[in-house]
């Protein structure tokens, strides 16, 4: 069942036996948009233009922690002078 009303996104997910548009699913200030990994992510419109005038990408928590524990991982290897197997020294 879906109001015409709710057809403006095109993304849907179901909630409670209706289908209703991302949009819907969250306050008018808020926007829900698919993370990379397909988790659909609910973020505040504000927020989310920021990030993208920034040149950011729209991520869910688990995809931002795991981004941020590699760029910890890749700066603590390149200052204790980690080499990578290929011999490049980080």
């Amino acid at each position: 069942m879906i109001d015409n009303k709710l057809q403006n996104s095109g993304s849907y997910a179901s909630h409670e036996g209706y289908l209703r548009t991302l949009d819907v699913m969250a306050e008018a200030s808020m926007m829900s948009v698919y993370c990379s990994c397909g988790r659909i992510v609910v973020l505040d419109r504000s927020e989310m233009r920021l990030r993208l005038r920034l040149g950011k990408e729209l991520e869910c928590t688990s995809c931002r922690n795991r981004r941020i524990s590699e760029e910890i991982d890749e700066m603590d290897n390149h200052f204790n002078g980690i080499e990578e197997p290929d011999g490049i020294l980080l």
